[in-house]
């Protein structure tokens, strides 16, 4: 019997929500700046992409397909790009910020969907390798048995002797050897 890896539980969870994370921040950074925005702060873009890992661990409690991951995504560029637009600064004039606000819609818009497409990929990747590792090594051996003494509870005496104690002592007198020779 083959051992049953699951990328739905585990370090194989963390490694696709980072992965989601990790895409999607460098991915609203880079399109960020290459639409005509200023680069954002390091600390910022780090914070942003925690926000986002924190998120997509969650999401990835199942295997998701292209649509969900593609909103996942979607949602995180939007939620980012936001984010990017209100703290760091903009040197446009009126029209060409109208016009550069749809360049870098479009540009997030692409390669949003590019980026899912590969995201789609990389999920089927994981799962495939997962399950041929699987496949591939040894079954774990059950634990061997334990073999000790079973403890018995006896109840702390309270130094008081019932009527059935007496009883019970009359009826059933120790038995052994004698105590002296």
């Amino acid at each position: 019997m083959a051992v049953r890896l699951v990328p739905v539980r585990g370090a194989l969870r963390a490694l696709r929500g980072c992965l989601l994370a990790t895409t999607s921040a460098a991915l609203a950074t880079v399109g960020h700046v290459a639409a005509g925005g200023s680069a954002p702060d390091t600390a910022l873009t780090a914070l942003l992409t925690v926000l986002i890992a924190t998120v997509a661990v969650a999401f990835a409690d199942k295997r998701r397909g292209p649509l969900a991951i593609l909103t996942t995504l979607g949602t995180a560029q939007l939620a980012t790009h936001l984010l990017l637009n209100a703290l760091t600064l903009h040197e446009h004039g009126a029209v060409t910020e109208v016009i550069d606000s749809w360049t870098m819609f479009a540009a997030h818009a692409a390669a949003t969907l590019i980026t899912a497409l590969l995201l789609v990929g990389a999920e089927s990747a994981i799962f495939g390798m997962a399950a041929a590792l699987g496949a591939v090594l040894p079954r774990r051996s059950p634990r061997p048995p334990v073999f000790a003494p079973l403890l018995a509870v006896i109840p702390a005496r309270s130094g008081l002797f019932t009527a059935l104690d007496v009883l019970l002592r009359r009826a059933h007198a120790r038995r052994g050897p004698p105590l002296t020779s």
